[in-house]
């Protein structure tokens, strides 16, 4: 496997940065060469600072996409975090019925959803505990800025190492049918999620909903704080007022970002607008 050139790599994170805020760490070139190195070998013959150069100076975005993608963390399962899960069915849900009992509508966003396993979570969630949202007009947007992951999502297909990430073998054998060598959400849950390409630092779709919950985790901790207040200050635009707003279990907000925290016992933080 050949070593990215310096320069390579300083173009590399650039690329990174300007194609959707990420900022690679200066020593982690090793990381760049273990994932584009299939890329490589499909575009330059295995070469990786070839292949950086085709992507730097091509002026289409096919390519570029492909290698944005390839560096991307996508890193996520079903039932995530034990603590949102509960903030969530005993917290967020109820209130936000009894606020909506009179239009009985529900807005939520998977805003950075990889191959799908957090919206799947969230409609699996309603599906179990909230039978009563069966006359609501529920809507989950999920989005993310990879068409390889957003393919993934649509498709509901897993393996069973993902499979067995996180996922209840009861929820596994009620909402999952076997296909080959994988799994698929069956019709009635995958239904339940609706999936656009969005680049949080990118513009948004005007159609987008105002929403009750957005749900933006893990996603923060790699962009600049320049980046991270500008995308901050779009979700609480986007967000209703009495809405919520859901990061990882590793990251705060920073005052003037829009959202207030909030503590609700053994349920652990989450924010609302404020």
């Amino acid at each position: 496997m050949s070593e990215i050139h310096p320069e390579n790599y300083s173009h590399l994170r650039n690329l990174m940065c300007e194609c959707i805020a990420v900022h690679l760490p200066d020593d982690k070139a090793y990381l760049a060469e273990a994932r584009l190195h299939s890329l490589a070998r499909e575009y330059t013959q295995g070469d990786i600072n070839a292949l950086i150069e085709k992507a730097c100076s091509d002026t289409g975005d096919e390519l570029r996409c492909q290698l944005v993608e390839a560096m991307a963390i996508n890193e996520t399962y079903f039932f995530r975090d034990p603590i949102f899960n509960e903030s969530f069915i005993d917290h967020m849900l109820p209130n936000l019925m009894k606020r909506r009992r009179s239009d009985k509508t529900l807005r939520i966003w998977s805003a950075a959803c990889s191959t799908g396993q957090e919206p799947y979570s969230i409609a699996l969630l309603l599906e179990e505990h909230f039978p009563e949202l069966k006359d609501w007009d529920v809507q989950i947007i999920a989005s993310d800025f990879s068409r390889q992951s957003l393919s993934k999502a649509q498709s509901g297909r897993y393996g069973l190492t993902e499979m067995n990430r996180g996922l209840p073998a009861l929820l596994m054998a009620k909402h999952f049918e076997q296909i080959d060598l994988e799994w698929q959400v069956k019709p009635v849950i995958r239904e339940k999620v609706e999936f656009q390409r969005i680049n949080l630092i990118h513009d948004w779709p005007e159609a987008l909903p105002q929403f009750d919950i957005v749900l933006l985790r893990n996603v923060l901790l790699y962009f600049s704080m320049a980046d991270r207040m500008k995308v901050l200050h779009k979700v609480r635009s986007q967000c209703r007022d009495d809405g919520y707003l859901l990061l990882g279990a590793a990251e705060n907000l920073e005052i003037a970002s829009g959202f207030t925290p909030v503590q609700a016992g053994k349920c652990g933080r989450f924010y609302q607008p404020g």
